[in-house]
């Protein structure tokens, strides 16, 4: 008998002795793996940047330039590609829907992939193909030609005198297969917008998992609070350099045309710079981001960790990502969680706000509120720089200091999601129509004509030939806004250096009954007008914001969760983001800036047209349309995903509670005692 317990006891001290063996051998490979480097370049003086906080910044940089670029510049600049390649809304918005495409189908492969491999590599990748896209966005710039708002030639004329029978023929002429010759580069946008979203599109799915596994679960809340204030601060910045480029001529280092400001609609500022500094950024980020090991230094104890937060909700690590046909395992496993689908519509319904009215804001207030392209965007910028942030920090401050978990978290976000939608009511509020001759305002002697079928001439101007005339917009004595100085009958013009713009004089016109004498009839330019339901617009559109950005971080927590998203594993960890992000993008964020430029080419009460007559470019929306379509869409999605979120919280409290509350193995023991048990301790952080 003895003998027997003896050979037991051999056999169990062989089996320690193969765990030992085993575990040293993960330890070397562990280490082995564990240097900061480019191959067998890791110099010792490099691994200061092995940490958990290097590796933060780095991810930090890579996603505020890609949200600069992505969600800043690229919403900025839709009325210059409008205007400079002849495009609708719905085919600029057809543009970030690209970007989704490919976000989707990559991501959703990446991801899968990336839950046991080197997720710094993916990240690299991901900024190299993002800034490589962007590069390709600009280089239109570079083969279209000049642009020229403005027709130089000796015999054209806008003004009300007399022309030749052939003065339209001639104008064409001139024209002949610029508006053709500008549209046939929208292919290279497309094909810039699937790159691009391939790469950018590994930050989310990726980046979130690879932060999360490297730092103590307690502290995960605020690093991803970190993280995820890229998604306010870069868009925001992104807005305000645009700002500062459209005010500098498109074809800079050329002077723009005497007597065109960017308050001229037709100005185009230099779109191409944003994405050409940006592209090479990111290429240069992507060099230290390759540098870091597949695990960071405390990596096991972190593990150790989150399996005893997860407790007895957590489920066996299936390893899904080393066999391809273990995915639709790792999709059923998800699809049937029906808290986390509920939030996965809940965040849905935001992200139709976030990319299709988040895509076209600074077109929408541009248009909304009578602002040149630069204005809209400064002040689009800083709202969201503002209200993004604060929202961002504060939700991750809150649930780090309360020590929230996954269900406190998508009850906070059910609860600021019925303020969201209070909010919302502010976005009712429109400036009237500006008064547009022939459009939306009578001449002084025709009736008003209908919005469906404007009619620019008129008795005053029968005389004038002005068939043929360019698009040259200026603003009467009373008020009221003409295509051209022809359209308003004027008949000879001067140009005014006080207001650096053309004066007109001598139009026939213009009502000049009840106002002041003053030196000129009309000046350059379309008519403005100072609007008072900006404030309220502005202010609601703060709060908002503010409210959205609050919840980035409440809901990416619930899913990284394991005591929430209990179906997820350690290596299911960046594919269940993943999924949701795929989610997003095929219901979301893919349809929704095609179908938000649709409603606004809806709005559109007066096209310009080409030689062809073929509408190009929208000249004059109905304000009170795109009110309609924004605000009445925005309190519906609101409304929705407060829903899911709310059904989401109802269904998790239905089966769980206290997942805290688990005994310990001596592993997790271990590791808490050295990492520190509340989360207050210093190596949180």
């Amino acid at each position: 008998m003895s003998n027997s317990n003896g050979a037991q006891n051999d056999h169990q001290q062989a089996d320690d002795d193969n765990d030992d063996i085993l575990h040293f051998e993960e330890s070397i490979k562990v280490i082995k793996h564990g240097y900061f480097g480019w191959g067998s370049f890791h110099p010792t003086w490099l691994q200061c940047c092995n940490h958990r906080w290097w590796l933060l910044l780095f991810i930090f940089l890579y996603g505020f330039f890609a949200e600069v670029l992505v969600s800043g510049f690229t919403a900025s600049v839709v009325s210059s590609l409008e205007k400079r390649f002849i495009l609708t809304s719905a085919e600029v918005g057809a543009l970030p829907a690209c970007s989704e495409v490919s976000a989707a189908i990559i991501g959703f492969i990446a991801s899968y992939y990336a839950g046991l491999r080197h997720k710094g590599r993916f990240l690299s990748i991901g900024a190299l193909v993002v800034g490589i896209g962007s590069i390709i966005f600009a280089l239109p710039h570079f083969f279209v030609g000049p642009y020229q708002p403005i027709i130089t030639t000796s015999n054209y004329t806008d003004l009300c005198i007399d022309k030749p029978d052939s003065f339209a023929d001639q104008v064409c002429n001139i024209n002949a297969g610029v508006p053709t010759s500008s549209r046939r580069f929208y292919p290279i946008f497309i094909i810039s917008q699937l790159i691009m979203g391939a790469g950018y599109n590994l930050l989310w799915n990726i980046g979130y998992a690879y932060i999360d596994e490297n730092v103590h679960p307690l502290s995960s809340a605020m690093y991803l609070a970190i993280m995820s204030s890229v998604t306010a601060i870069g868009p925001s910045l992104g807005f305000i350099i645009a700002a500062t480029i459209l005010q500098i001529y498109v074809d800079t280092p050329k002077s723009a045309p005497i007597g065109m400001t960017p308050f001229d609609p037709r100005w185009i500022g230099a779109w191409w710079i944003c994405f050409l500094s940006m592209g090479i950024i990111l290429v240069l980020i992507s060099i230290p981001l390759f540098a870091f090991p597949k695990y960071l230094p405390g990596f096991e104890k972190y593990k150790a960790l989150r399996k005893d937060m997860a407790g007895k909700n957590a489920r066996i690590d299936h390893e899904y990502g080393i066999k391809t046909k273990n995915i639709f395992k790792a999709i059923k496993a998800l699809v049937t969680n029906v808290p986390y689908m509920l939030i996965v519509a809940g965040n849905s319904f935001e992200y139709i706000l976030v990319s299709g009215f988040g895509y076209f804001l600074v077109k929408i207030i541009e248009t909304r509120f009578y602002m040149p392209a630069y204005q809209a965007s400064l002040t689009t910028g800083y709202i969201a720089l503002a209200s993004g942030t604060a929202g961002i920090i504060l939700s991750g401050i809150i649930m780090k200091f309360l020590k929230m978990n996954g269900v406190a978290a998508i009850k906070l976000t059910w609860i600021i999601s019925i303020a969201d939608a209070i909010v919302v009511l502010t976005y009712f509020v429109y400036c009237g129509d500006l008064p547009f001759a022939g459009v939306n305002r009578n001449y002084p002697d025709n009736p008003l004509s209908t919005p469906t079928t404007p009619n620019l001439m008129s008795s005053c101007n029968s005389n004038c030939m002005c068939n043929g005339v360019k698009y040259n917009p200026i603003c009467g004595i009373d008020g009221v806004s003409f295509y051209s100085p022809c359209h308003a009958g004027c008949s000879s013009s001067a140009f005014n250096p006080e207001y650096y713009t053309n004066m007109y004089l001598d139009c026939s016109c213009v009502n000049k009954t009840t106002i002041p004498l003053r030196p000129y009839d009309a000046l350059g330019g379309l008519c403005r007008k100072s609007c008072q339901e900006l404030i309220p617009f502005l202010v609601g559109l703060t709060i908002s914001l503010t409210i959205m950005s609050a919840k980035i971080v409440p809901i990416t927590e619930a899913m990284m969760r394991q005591e929430f998203l209990f179906i997820v594993s350690e290596s299911q960890r960046s594919f269940a983001v993943g999924f949701s992000w795929v989610f997003l993008r095929l219901v979301a964020s893919l349809p929704a800036p095609i179908l938000v430029g649709a409603f606004i080419d809806q709005a559109c009460v007066f096209w310009d047209s080409n030689c062809s007559n073929k509408v190009s470019v929208c000249l004059v929306y109905d304000n009170k349309a795109i009110m309609y379509y924004i605000s009445g869409i925005s309190l519906f999605i609101k409304i929705a995903s407060t829903i899911c979120f709310f059904a989401s919280w109802i269904f998790y409290k239905k089966d769980h509670s206290k997942p805290y509350e688990h005994d310990c193995s001596p592993e997790i023991s271990s590791a808490k005692k050295d990492l520190g048990q509340t989360a207050t301790s210093a190596n949180f952080i």
